[in-house]
């Protein structure tokens, strides 16, 4: 190349993700350097207000590739949403990328891949985990727990109702989705969706869970405290745990999530 080294810099490119008949949105966050990179997949919440794009630009600064994918339905996306579909939508973006083409393109390590999900976004990398043992590195941030939902419908009325408007208010956002749709989900798979039910299958994994202390979404003692002592039980060698003084987002710890990310990457994966 005429004595000139190639460069390559950090890069924001939009990938097309096929799944199922339809096409995902991706934001692919491209870190310096010819790799290729370790690669985080980075799953967001219901309904995706929050995307977690500040927390990838930072990882990508630090030499990380950082796709964030929107789901079937969600944030420009084609097709309906439904969370069948976004655990699929989650499978079809790792077969994606681990395209030798894909991988090459976007300088992906095909052996180095994480999920990172937060709320909705954490039920997910934990049930996807399960069902694909290449996945070793998992965090789920506030991650949702729609098997315990479900169980907490069912012994009180009035939590029904709760958790109904919280999906009346996410299925504005969303494509094809309504409040009835997701319930009748949620229940047909109230066991399978338990990641208390689940959690043991994972004992062997590398595992980072976070919480806040001041979660009125996803209160800690109800979903994350019970998740810990599981997978402490099941002998999860490998599970990091940490709680901020913070809300359901983090609003005031970004920085701090993100250099807890980063410190537990550099560690696990």
């Amino acid at each position: 190349m005429s004595g000139i080294e190639q460069k390559y810099i950090r890069n924001l490119a939009e990938l097309r993700i096929p799944s199922g008949k339809d096409i995902m949105v991706g934001r692919m966050h491209i870190a310096e350097g010819k790799g290729p990179h370790p690669t985080i997949v980075m799953l967001h919440g219901f309904p995706g207000v929050m995307m977690n794009l500040d927390i990838a630009a930072d990882l990508q600064h630090n030499g990380w590739n950082v796709l964030v994918i929107s789901y079937r339905g969600a944030w420009g996306s084609k097709g309906c949403f439904s969370f069948s579909n976004a655990l699929e939508d989650v499978r079809s973006t790792l077969e994606y990328i681990k395209r030798e083409e894909v991988a090459d393109t976007n300088r992906i390590d095909r052996e180095r891949v994480a999920l990172v999900g937060h709320s909705f976004g954490g039920f997910l990398a934990l049930l996807t985990a399960v069902q694909d043992p290449s996945i070793k590195v998992i965090a789920s941030l506030s991650g949702a727990n729609f098997g315990l939902f479900a169980n907490m419908a069912e012994q009180n009325p009035d939590m029904e109702s709760q958790f109904r408007g919280i999906l009346d208010d996410g299925c504005f956002f969303l494509n094809g989705c309504t409040a009835d749709i997701i319930i009748v989900e949620v229940m047909k798979n109230k066991d399978d969706w338990n990641t208390f039910i689940i959690a043991p299958a994972l004992a062997d994994r590398r595992i980072l869970l976070t919480a806040t202390t001041d979660d009125e979404e996803l209160p800690k003692e109800h979903f994350h405290d019970p998740l810990v002592q599981i997978l402490e039980h099941a002998d999860a060698k490998n599970l990091s745990h940490e709680v901020f003084e913070s809300n359901h987002n983090y609003t005031n710890k970004r920085k701090e999530l993100g250099q807890l990310l980063d410190r537990w990457l550099e560690e696990n994966l």
